[in-house]
């Protein structure tokens, strides 16, 4: 098993992938991308563990381990989505509203198009909401997601006190 602790580097950002270097591809689904230890086999067959130890997620083309003569590269696939495309400032916070209130990840990339997703009850929600949703297959990243919540580590301890 091949063990790597940091990202390496992002073949698309950086222009590395025009390098004689072979390429081996660990697909992910998008909701594995904030996972912080991944253990699982590439496109080859190698079977890769992965510990995040950075905040960042993974992006599409991130390098987990690197030598001279391969590079593992994540691949994150594409699943069906419900794509958006908000009119005006009004229509993005409506959408978002509908979205959010059945507490599913919302993505805005830099199209503005608002992207979750499919779900048929989703859907159809936002369809009698007066919206015209579409259904693609996309490959959702990372960038631009809203996160609500971020919890503390707090290092308080809890001690129960003795009756006398």
């Amino acid at each position: 098993m091949i063990l790597a602790r940091d990202i390496k580097g992002n073949i698309w950002t950086e222009g590395r992938d025009q390098d004689a270097v072979a390429l081996d591809f660990l697909e992910l689904e998008w909701f594995d991308t904030e996972r912080r230890v991944i253990r699982g086999f590439t496109v080859q067959g190698r079977e890769i563990g992965f510990k995040n130890l950075s905040e960042d997620s993974l992006f599409d083309g991130d390098i987990l381990f690197e030598t001279a003569e391969l590079r593992i590269v994540v691949r994150i696939l594409p699943c069906p989505c419900l794509v958006v495309r908000p009119k005006n400032r009004m229509d993005m916070a409506r959408i978002c509203l509908e979205i959010g209130n059945k507490h599913i990840p919302v993505f805005i990339n830099a199209a503005h198009e608002i992207i979750a997703a499919y779900e048929n009850p989703l859907w159809e929600q936002l369809q009698r909401a007066g919206f015209t949703p579409t259904q693609e297959s996309r490959v959702i990243e990372r960038t631009h997601t809203l996160r609500i919540h971020q919890y503390a580590v707090v290092q308080n301890k809890i001690t129960l006190a003795k009756e006398i």
